[in-house]
């Protein structure tokens, strides 16, 4: 029961999220519809999210010593890679030779950082272990 009215409280918690954007966004107030589309997008992922944590029947997979040692490999692999890759876009904006928008730079990082931490991982397992 106690796990129940957590989610009930953080779907009830999105609900709010969503219904102010969604007034904010009839209302018309601020000179921008961003606050909106936040307070929008915010209310859908904690609403998901509430969903398929009520929704989980079992804990998953179990973990062992191997299976945590591969999955933090393949977090600190992906980590590194971003902080190459930043290192490199700075590079190449102060140059000169390559002009990217925030919005731009910030998506390909987040893309980055979660496709490479799962592609580490599929490697490492795939391979058997980390050494």
């Amino acid at each position: 029961m106690k796990n129940r009215t957590r989610y009930l409280l953080w779907t009830a918690f999105g609900v709010l999220f969503l219904i102010l954007g969604i007034a904010r966004l009839a209302l018309g107030e601020g000179s921008s519809d961003t606050t909106a589309g936040m307070f929008i997008t915010s209310g859908i992922i904690i609403i998901l999210f509430a969903g398929s944590r009520a929704m989980r029947q079992e804990e998953g997979l179990e973990q062992d010593e191997r299976t945590r040692k591969i999955g933090a490999y393949g977090i600190t692999y992906a980590w590194f890679l971003t902080l190459v890759y930043l290192f490199a876009l700075f590079w190449l904006e102060n140059m000169g030779i390559l002009a990217l928008s925030a919005t731009d730079v910030i998506l390909s990082t987040i893309l980055l950082t979660t496709i490479s931490a799962k592609v580490f991982q599929w490697w490492f397992f795939r391979k058997g272990d980390v050494k």
